[in-house]
């Protein structure tokens, strides 16, 4: 390795640290909101039929949003626009972008009128299980929420821009400002037009926070907009390469919501429910953790592989996945042995009842089983991304969906609402291991097996951790009132910080040197954090 690629290194790195501390940020603020997006639902209405509906009425949204690779935008459109960029020709890379935002804008426009026009016959596909008035409730949602996907789309496009210009802390408000105005439309409305009142805020929060706080974000980057269908420019058709197979890909990633809902809407009333809430909590530290990296390192990696440089590539991928191994594993070994305090401290003083939050309680700890897969095929397929290969995801996504179909129908079958976490969590374990194994061959990766190592020995480690967190909860439940706001949280600080001191003890008796050090650089980073803020 060259002496300018050893020095710049340490730059990279400080870059993407100091990218993922704000989009971390933002992130953590939206995972908040999120949480009191899916309290006021429960205080509101509570779990039922009328909620069933409505988490089944953003199926068609999301499929729709999918098709066109909405989701995926910023992994599809950097890599183009830092070729452009890296070859000294930004303002061909602007033109691209203007024919992406036409012709895509026009594109998603039509499928939208297509979906309010075909929804009753869409519903059936949707929730096949569902009696004629929750189908009604579902037709008429979709309908509401079906053109918030046009800011989704365009406002993504937006954000991949201020992405591979450097610039993340508006769009890390995009979700902020969406969840407050579902808070706000929820909490204001419900009481006069029920589950309505939340859909409306999904609408305005989508125009406001995802359309148009970006285009102003965009701008503050130098944008330079101007319609075009040029569709025959070798940068839309690079665009357009990299997209299709994400486009007419079906990954657990994306599908797993969708099979989750239409197997649940054969299950008894509030199933889906109670999935939607169990997952909603997995996705916080996920959100956290697993997104913000994933967001933050892969401008870098797009750009360290259009500069040639495939050895600190390799490093930036290892580092990233050993920081992940060392938050996600622990979190999900206490949040197991932590499940019912955690479901009852959050969904307090809501119209849930016990055998809801018993319920969710039990869904959260099979979906937690799945919480690193789900992390670190984040990272892995955006590894893909970066190299400018969309298509081995895609395709191996597709088949292991097809695959684990069986799982959830075997599953369902025999454990109800909890199978269909059981084969999520089953699904995305396996589709994370081939992503790995495949991604290894592609970036001649020699540091493989020594992540296996630690991973490893961290989920022993965690595991210790989390039986003796379990037999402490129990210990200490009869002693606490757990089943209330102030009880829940006694109990959870209490359980979660003589967690904290087993991880690390444990770290030194079993000698997993790279837990520690781990430790220490997120010790480094809040004092470099602080450091670089100003007084």
């Amino acid at each position: 390795m060259s002496e300018t690629s050893v020095a710049s290194q340490p730059s990279v790195n400080r870059r993407v640290v100091a990218s993922t501390a704000v989009v971390m940020a933002g992130i953590l603020l939206s995972r908040f909101l999120g949480f009191v997006r899916e309290w006021v639902v429960a205080h509101q209405v509570g779990s039922n039929a009328l909620t069933d509906a409505y988490y089944a009425a953003f199926t068609l949204p999301d499929f729709l949003n999918y098709l066109v690779a909405g989701a995926s935008l910023s992994v599809t459109f950097i890599p183009v626009f830092t070729k452009y960029a890296a070859e000294g020709r930004e303002d061909e890379g602007w033109h691209v972008f203007s024919t992406v935002m036409t012709f895509m804008g026009l594109l998603l426009t039509a499928f939208v009128l297509a979906g309010e026009i075909f929804a009753p016959q869409l519903a059936q596909l949707i929730a096949p299980g569902f009696p004629p008035t929750e189908k009604a409730r579902v037709i008429f949602l979709t309908r509401l929420m079906l053109p918030a996907q046009f800011c989704f789309y365009q406002g993504s496009i937006l954000s991949a821009v201020q992405y591979a210009k450097g610039r993340f802390l508006i769009p890390s408000f995009a979700p902020v400002i969406y969840n407050v105005m579902i808070i706000l439309g929820g909490w204001f409305l419900a009481s006069r037009i029920g589950m309505t009142g939340f859909a409306v805020g999904v609408l305005v929060g989508a125009f406001v926070g995802n359309f148009l706080f970006q285009v102003y974000g965009a701008a503050t980057v130098g944008m330079r907009f101007r319609a075009n269908l040029n569709v025959l420019h070798p940068g839309f058709r690079l665009f357009i390469r990299l997209s299709v197979p994400i486009m007419l890909a079906l990954s657990l990633a994306f599908t797993d919501d969708w099979i989750i809902r239409w197997f649940g809407s054969y299950l008894q009333p509030a199933s889906i429910t109670w999935l939607s809430y169990a997952k909603t909590l997995m996705r916080v530290p996920l959100g956290v953790v697993g997104q913000g990296v994933g967001v933050a390192s892969f401008p870098f990696l797009a750009q360290l592989y259009s500069e040639g440089k495939f050895a600190e590539l390799n490093q930036l991928l290892n580092s990233t996945l050993k920081g992940l191994i060392a938050a996600l594993v622990p979190i999900t070994a206490l949040a197991i042995a932590e499940s019912a305090p955690v479901v009852y401290l959050v969904f307090s003083h809501t119209r849930l009842r016990p055998p809801d939050l018993d319920a969710t309680a039990a869904t959260l700890v099979f979906f937690m089983l799945g919480l690193f897969g789900w992390g670190a095929q984040y990272i892995l397929a955006r590894g893909f991304y970066a190299t400018r290969n969309t298509l081995v995801p895609a395709i191996v996504g597709t088949v292991l969906t097809f695959a684990n179909l069986p799982v959830y129908w075997l599953l369902v079958h025999r454990f109800q609402y909890l199978g269909l976490a059981m084969a999520s969590s089953i699904g995305i374990t396996v589709y994370t291991l081939t992503l790995f194994f495949l991604l290894g061959r592609r970036t001649h990766n020699r540091e493989e097996g020594a992540l296996a190592l630690f991973f490893l020995k961290v989920c022993a480690a965690s595991a210790l951790v989390g039986v003796a967190c379990y037999k402490l909860r129990l210990a200490l439940e009869p002693h606490l009132a757990w089943h209330r706001f102030a009880g829940a949280l006694s109990l959870l600080v209490i359980v979660t910080a003589v967690g904290i001191l087993l991880l690390l003890l444990l770290s030194k008796l079993l000698r997993i040197r790279e837990l520690d050090q781990q430790v220490e650089r997120l010790w480094l980073l809040a004092r470099w954090t602080r450091s670089k803020t100003p007084a």
